[in-house]
């Protein structure tokens, strides 16, 4: 039964009651009215080794198929660079430079400006002024602001055709770098790929170390700035399933 005509069947007996019971008698209905729009969207789920597709799974809409706000992505990476920054710059200023603080020549009677101690910052040798200390140049942002930006990222890859779920990577029994390598070249071109496990998985970690184009990371692990640095996204079907649990919108 369509929505239409569950609404329409709903106000003939609405007409029917008290004011009050047609206000809950219509809430109830559109509770419990199909739903108009399709919540999920479908891709691919492929073998790792060849990439070859194996059936058809569906991925939540909210999390997969949001849209694509570049204002929130701009938000997320400087906010994540911020954290990313060392801060440990130091300079010297006039009072941590050795040397005396006796004044360099008379006040008066040569004829020439003023001076104070060697140390001042227009002398040679002198402090900077107003030079840079170490500090934190972490900033804050909100946590929704966070997983919309997270969201936004994932739907980017899937709109770009970028987003390759794969069944398992627990598959690799050895770890061998030339195997990986060689498994990116012939199946996926060689992309820059972005690899996100579910589990740990210690013969792919130890296969990607040595590839200068391939990461891998946990699902826990899972951020902005990574996913937009690397051109393919392979993730594990049970890491989308973690994924939809905690981004999924309310």
């Amino acid at each position: 039964m369509s929505i239409v005509k569950t609404l329409v069947n709903a106000s003939a007996l609405i007409k029917t009651a008290a004011p009050i019971q047609q206000k809950r008698a219509f809430a109830a209905a559109v509770e419990t009215a199909p739903k108009a729009f399709p919540t999920t969207i479908q891709a691919f789920l492929r073998e790792f080794k060849t990439n070859e597709p194996v059936s058809i799974i569906d991925l939540d809409k909210s999390v997969f198929g949001a849209p694509i706000r570049r204002d929130i992505l701009h938000r997320v990476v400087v906010w994540q660079r911020d954290g990313l920054r060392q801060g440990t710059s130091s300079t010297k200023g006039r009072a941590d430079v050795r040397g005396s603080g006796k004044k360099m020549a008379p006040q008066k009677g040569r004829g020439k400006a003023r001076q104070g101690d060697g140390k001042a910052p227009h002398m040679t040798g002198g402090g900077i002024a107003f030079g840079p200390k170490p500090r934190d140049h972490s900033t804050e942002l909100p946590r929704k602001v966070q997983e919309l930006g997270l969201r936004v990222a994932l739907s980017a890859k899937y709109a770009q055709d970028q987003l390759i779920v794969v069944e398992s990577l627990q598959d690799l029994s050895i770890p061998k770098t030339r195997d990986l390598n060689k498994i990116l070249k012939s199946s996926y071109g060689s992309p820059r790929a972005l690899v996100i496990l579910d589990e740990c998985n210690p013969n792919m970690e130890l296969a990607a170390r040595n590839i200068p184009n391939c990461e891998v990371i946990h699902v826990e692990e899972t951020n902005v700035l990574d996913l937009m640095t690397f051109e393919k996204l392979i993730i594990e079907k049970s890491a989308v399933e973690t994924l939809e649990e905690v981004l999924k919108a309310e």
